[in-house]
């Protein structure tokens, strides 16, 4: 039997490309929180959460002229770790919302809290870029980033409940069905439960 070049040039091209998938159902797995045994993004988005919000504390700290320099400072770094936080839970809570059927409305929701995530990501990505000349000098906030910090922390509180309801009535990251579907399976097995 003769050895034929294109049998190898087939196998490396097969071995190549089941070589990737891998890869990627790897990465995958990663974001979804598989080898976590938990949902990746959930654990994720308390970062910028927390940080954004302390954010604001600071800023309205140092307006009131209480810790002087390091109020500025500490609101800097919170937005800055934050902003790093969110580049992490992005891919995961993407990979969360990729997985919802269309015709589901918690689609819709998650597109919604998406939006918002997007806006107030730049919000506050340009609040860090106006402090970035003077965080290391300044005693008092100026008036601008505190009014993105006010704007971006409002909204994040609106995105917040959106993926809460997600979770918590969608079932999002929790299960594959949603409230009224586990609720329809517990009360055929005979379950007691609470009314809603």
């Amino acid at each position: 039997m003769r050895f034929d070049a294109r049998i190898l040039v087939a196998l490396r091209t097969f071995i190549g490309e089941h070589s990737s998938f891998r890869t990627v159902k790897w990465s995958l797995n990663i974001l979804k929180g598989k080898w976590l045994g938990h949902p990746l993004h959930p654990i994720l988005v308390h970062v910028p959460m927390a940080m954004w919000p302390g954010a604001l504390i600071f800023d309205l700290l140092s307006k009131w002229q209480i810790g002087g320099n390091a109020m500025v400072r500490l609101s800097f770094y919170a937005i800055a770790f934050g902003l790093i936080a969110s580049l992490l839970a992005v891919p995961a809570g993407l990979v969360d919302w990729t997985g919802i059927k269309k015709e589901k409305p918690a689609w819709k929701t998650g597109l919604y809290h998406l939006a918002l995530n997007v806006v107030v990501t730049a919000l506050f990505a340009i609040n860090l870029g106006l402090r970035l000349p003077d965080f290391r000098d300044a005693s008092i906030v100026a008036t601008a980033p505190l009014t993105l910090s006010i704007l971006g922390t409002a909204i994040l509180i609106a995105s917040a409940y959106l993926g809460g309801r997600m979770t918590y009535h969608y079932g999002i990251s929790v299960a594959r069905m949603s409230k009224d579907e586990w609720r329809e399976i517990a009360q055929a097995g005979g379950a007691n439960l609470p009314p809603e």
